[in-house]
């Protein structure tokens, strides 16, 4: 019976992982709220979800963690690690960012940054990063903004940007 449940374990929690992933994806629109001509770009309810349920299942895998086997040390500090970096970054970002663009102006707003509002011209580079597996805008006066494609608008706003870079 135990040897049931090896193998039926992670293929549950795959499962579960792709459920997951397919209900932020499902419910992530193409196109930014729009007020007027402001147009906002935001993460999704079940992503905002996600990031919160994160928080106390990081605090498990911290414990769990506590409890490792002899040996197991360095693996599972990385993992501990990889979860607390997940469990700082989605919230801030679900929670704490506010990023909004028009025409003429980039309007953001961030615990770190304060509320900045600056012209498109201030767009210096458009990237990729593999380890965040997003994409992102530099812009002088606000520095690096991530441009993830589980925000609602990010099709838009990708679309918008490589007009405005021509």
């Amino acid at each position: 019976m135990e040897d049931i449940f090896d193998w039926l374990r992670p293929l549950v929690s795959g499962l579960i992982g792709g459920l997951a992933v397919y209900l932020i994806i499902r419910y992530t629109k193409s196109t930014a709220e729009l007020e007027g001509e402001l147009k906002t770009v935001s993460y999704s309810k079940p992503f905002k979800l996600f990031s919160a349920v994160l928080i106390p299942f990081t605090i498990f895998i911290i414990y769990a963690v506590s409890q490792s086997y002899k040996g197991q040390e360095i693996a599972a500090l990385l993992v501990a690690s990889g979860f607390v970096a997940a469990s700082i970054f989605f919230p801030y970002q679900a929670f704490f960012v506010s990023f909004k663009y028009d025409n003429q102006n980039i309007y953001y707003k961030s615990p770190l940054c304060g509320y900045r509002v600056v012209p498109w011209g201030n767009l210096t580079k458009v990237g990729y990063s593999w380890l965040v597996q997003a994409d992102y805008i530099v812009v002088k006066g606000i520095g690096r903004i991530w441009c993830s494609n589980m925000l609602n608008g990010y099709i838009e706003l990708m679309d918008f940007i490589k007009n405005k870079k021509g």
